[in-house]
């Protein structure tokens, strides 16, 4: 039935106001999507366009069009069309109840994809002319997302499988020589289990891809930087030059990561184990952003890829699990065919807020078996359960905590989270230990407490940065941070500096947060700056200068400043969300958790925010938002995993 344009908007979602466009009559099928909030104007744009290319697209494909297009926003790469499903998988109502809406039947949908000049399958989905869509095995994706998904599954493989060509010494003096450095450098070892950090290392000397996998504190930077001294070590052996890249998804994670590896390599060479001049050598490759290794030009282009590829022998990525799909895609066509290639990270974190759960996928079923067999077994069998052709003995997940305590309760909570044991985490929770404090969040007098001591935290900060010393400024913003769930709503980010401030302003005069700078104010980048060297999750504390104001940063141990008016993108950092705090630790981590009813609450959100604690955590949330979270993994429709490991 012909319909005019129509005007859509949406109930209001979490205080944001409504969508106001728009619908043209020749995608009139997508109305009460539309006005149920289902759709905005990136998804009707579209549809609309391709049906001025293609009248004759039928109804069904144009609103699975839709779909597609919206499923990415969600983390999907590929949806599958059952309607029963599909509402919950692509909706963002917040837990508010939805219209029933006239989803077509799986066999309709089948029926019209299979025929549409629009969609192609994996047979021609490389051909002329593109369509925008695919039709794989009964899940649709968006053309690009399809090859992306094919294109690093491709990769890895032929990766997995090493280059045609080996390095020019004898293979068996190369494994000599690698094995008599990792006894240097790991100890022999007679263990009743596998040195696993070694095995990491080890594989990570081989031609190809590894894959370095595992919790905070279960030594990979360790590893890494003892794989890279014995790269160093082995190519110096046999007469090579080593170009090393290190890189990772954030500006905040490359910096940690060669904060780390600096320390590690320091230790080493205090111990005699390394010369001074190889700790130089290992230490000058300076860790940068994943996008600045890859020359970003704009937000789809960089300037290596298979035609330009990166010169380097060795390139280590960490915090691999914010790397989203497209990007991983990027990243692999521009490492050459013979460079190693080492993916660290923690796959049972956050993945990226982007589309694609690559780290997960890639660990694959190498991650998942390490829940049985009890603590002495679990790291002999989450590495060993590689029997898929494609990764097979490239995976090594790492499972011990070496940063707590072996009676940690913070490593003893996020282990019940991360196995979804929500018996063991409330018991944990509810213990009364030293370093774990659980608050409900309608508890008036230990709510009254908490912020408090932010408060106090706060007031130190910003009398540090009145006095101008940066360092303790610095040092005050990060010992004690609330990571909330949400940015909206009671116990959200919004609601947490709004308290946080007032109560700071209130007790420090001179404190005047009422102006966008003053003297003070705790920031955070939101955007990468390659210019000003500031990337999307650095953190800094304005500070008072010489003449004026100034914006301190840690810079690899020290202090950097820049004006305030070369800083255009950055937000009030008194909390942050969790999803911006992954690759960052703070001796204090108070997570903040919405109600129960709240979508966003899953076990990947739990665990990340309760890993990012060093010393203390407090969790404020109901036991039912607790429950709720850790019941609730992260289910993100990704096809990557199946054509890794399927057999």
């Amino acid at each position: 039935m012909t319909r005019g344009p129509v005007t859509a908007g949406p109930v209001t979602v979490d205080g944001a106001p409504p969508r106001r466009f728009d619908l043209p009559d020749r995608v009139s099928v997508l109305a009460p999507f539309v006005d149920a909030g289902m759709f905005d104007s990136y998804e009707v744009q579209l549809a609309s366009t391709v049906r001025r290319l293609q009248p004759d697209v039928t109804d069904e494909v144009i609103l699975a069009l839709a779909i597609a297009a919206r499923a990415p926003r969600f983390g999907h790469v590929r949806v599958g069309l059952d309607p029963d499903r599909l509402q919950a998988a692509v909706s963002d109502d917040h837990g508010l109840p939805m219209p029933a809406l006239p989803w077509p039947t799986v066999s309709e949908w089948a029926t019209a994809l299979e025929g549409s000049p629009v969609v192609a399958t994996p047979a021609d989905a490389g051909g002329e002319p593109v369509r925008p869509l695919v039709w794989d095995g009964g899940q649709l994706y968006l053309q690009r997302y399809w090859h992306y998904e094919v294109a690093v599954a491709g990769d890895l493989a032929r990766r997995a499988v090493g280059p045609a060509a080996g390095p020019a010494e004898d293979p068996d003096e190369r494994r000599a020589a690698i094995e008599t450095t990792l006894d240097v450098l790991f100890g022999e070892g007679s263990g009743a289990r596998p040195d696993l950090q070694r095995m990491a290392a080890r594989r990570g000397m081989r031609p190809g891809v590894s894959i370095i996998a595992g919790g905070p504190g279960t030594g990979k930077t360790h590893t890494v930087a003892r794989l890279l001294v014995a790269a160093h070590l082995v190519a110096e052996a046999g007469g090579h030059d080593l170009q090393v890249a290190l890189a990772a998804p954030t500006g905040k994670a490359a910096a940690r990561m060669g904060e780390a590896v600096q320390a590690e390599v320091r230790a080493l060479g205090d111990a005699g184990v390394v010369t001074s001049a190889l700790a130089d050598a290992v230490t000058a490759s300076d860790p940068t952003t994943v996008h600045t290794l890859l020359g970003w030009k704009d937000r789809t282009r960089f300037r290596h890829d298979g035609h330009h590829p990166l010169p380097h022998d060795l390139v280590v990525i960490d915090e691999t699990s914010m790397v989203s799909l497209p990007l991983m895609a990027k990243l692999l066509d521009a490492v050459r065919p013979e460079a190693r290639l080492v993916l660290v990270g923690d796959p049972f974190q956050l993945a990226s807020i982007e589309a694609g759960t690559v780290m997960s996928d890639i660990v694959g079923p190498a991650g998942a078996v390490a829940d049985v067999g009890g603590p002495a077994h679990t790291d002999t069998l989450a590495t060993t359960l590689a029997a898929a052709p494609v990764l097979d003995g490239r995976v090594t997940v790492l499972r011990h905590m070496h940063r707590f305590d072996e009676d940690s309760t913070i490593a003893a909570l996020a282990e019940s989270v991360r196995t979804g044991d929500a018996e063991r985490a409330i018991s944990l929770l509810d213990g009364g230990s030293a370093d774990v404090q659980w608050i409900d969040p309608d508890d008036r007098d230990a709510m009254g407490g908490l912020r408090t001591e932010v408060v106090v935290a706060g007031v130190e900060m910003v009398s540090a940065a009145l006095s101008g010393d940066a360092v303790a400024a610095l040092a005050a913003a990060n010992r004690v941070k609330v990571l909330a769930a949400t940015r909206r709503g009671p116990g959200g980010v919004n609601d947490w500096t709004e308290r946080v401030e007032s109560a700071v302003a209130a007790a420090v005069p001179a404190f005047g947060p009422s102006r966008r700078w003053h003297v003070g104010r705790p920031v955070m980048v939101t955007a990468n700056d390659g210019v000003n060297r500031v990337f999307n999750g650095d953190v800094g504390v304005v500070v008072a200068g010489d003449p004026g104001m100034e914006v301190a940063f840690g810079d690899e141990g020290g202090i950097r400043v820049l004006a305030p008016s070369r800083l255009d993108r950055v937000e009030t950092w008194w909390a942050m969300t969790i999803h911006k705090s992954q690759g960052s630790e703070f001796d204090h981590a108070i997570v903040s958790l919405p109600d129960a009813g709240s979508p966003i609450l899953t076990r990947e959100l739990l665990y990340t925010g309760v890993t990012r604690a060093r010393r203390r955590l407090t969790v404020v949330g109901s036991e039912a938002s607790l429950r709720a979270a850790i019941a609730r993994p992260v289910s993100r429709a990704s096809g990557l995993r199946d054509r890794l490991w399927a057999s």
